[in-house]
């Protein structure tokens, strides 16, 4: 499973009620974006985040 470490800060208000924060060097996973409802190949396109291969695809190589 792929994780996605963060470039920069983003910040995600869903209806000025919720506010999920990603924060610059942490990893999480694609679940965690899509209950953000955001798009991560977006991030990735713009240069926010990048795909980092989890420990567990390490050992299999």
């Amino acid at each position: 499973m792929s994780h996605y470490q963060m470039l920069e800060n983003v910040h995600v208000i869903i209806r000025n009620k919720v506010q999920i924060n990603f924060w610059e060097q942490e990893l999480y996973r694609k679940i965690d974006f899509l209950e953000a409802c955001i798009d991560v190949s977006l991030l990735l396109k713009e240069g926010l985040c990048r795909i980092v291969k989890s420990d567990e695809e390490k050992i299999e190589e």
